[in-house]
């Protein structure tokens, strides 16, 4: 029986188990249980990482689900702040199209040289026999614009007649005597043409038939006659 008044010695302390430190093993619940409060163990870290990245991922998903699902309800996606639209997507603001132009040509094409103009065929003058002349001279209007040889004798070729017309007795070839020249004939011409030709001279003209004329005659009377135009005359 001890003894009440002589103290107690304290029982010695015991030997604490020392947690293992092994690479492969990891913390014991125990010691996990005597961590201080607030202060969040490896084996939670990790949870709570897991379960941050799976809620990440689930956001993700949900907002592509539904951006998919309003597409084929007919919504219209939202325009993001900072995403530029397209000209045509806007009806009210199209963009002008500038009129094209077309490219220059790469060389100025050198002038090309014209073709003369080929040369009026001259007109083919016509010989007439006695009774192709008297129908001529009974309708020169139905023979306007024909050409023949026609011979003559100048009756009249004065200041009365001009410098570029006279009067003639006219047939359809050289007479052999001078009174054989029957037709009265009026006659128009260049003025240089007729220069060297004189009252009496027999010439030989090719003409051009211009229809009928009409002139006083010295007794008072009124005469018609065939009109012609002498091209080229010569006198014989």
């Amino acid at each position: 029986m001890t003894d009440p008044t002589t103290p107690k010695p304290p029982d010695p302390p015991t030997e604490q188990p020392q947690p293992s430190m092994s690479p492969a093993a990891g913390p014991t619940p125990e010691a996990n249980l005597v961590a201080g409060a607030g202060t969040a163990t490896p084996e939670k870290r990790s949870n709570v990482r897991a379960w941050a990245v799976s809620g990440t991922a689930l956001a993700v998903i949900l907002f592509s689900g539904g951006a998919v699902i309003g597409m084929f309800n007919g919504d219209e996606p939202k325009t993001t702040a900072g995403a530029t639209s397209s000209p045509a997507a806007s009806p009210t603001s199209a963009t002008p199209v500038a009129p094209t132009t077309a490219a220059p040509a790469s060389a100025i094409p050198s002038p090309t040289k014209a073709a003369p103009l080929p040369k009026p065929k001259p007109p083919s003058y016509k010989t007439l026999t006695e009774r192709q002349w008297k129908l001529i001279a009974k309708d020169p209007d139905g023979y306007l614009g024909k050409t023949y040889i026609v011979y003559g004798r100048v009756t009249q070729f004065d200041a009365a007649t001009g410098t570029d017309s006279f009067r003639a007795d006219v047939a359809h070839r050289r007479m052999a005597e001078d009174y054989d020249y029957e037709t009265n004939t009026i006659l128009n011409g260049s003025e240089s043409d007729l220069d060297n030709l004189v009252e009496d001279d027999i010439f030989r003209a090719n003409v051009t038939v211009l229809g009928s004329f009409s002139y006083d005659t010295q007794t008072g009377g009124e005469t018609t006659v065939a009109l012609l135009q002498v091209d080229s005359i010569k006198v014989l």
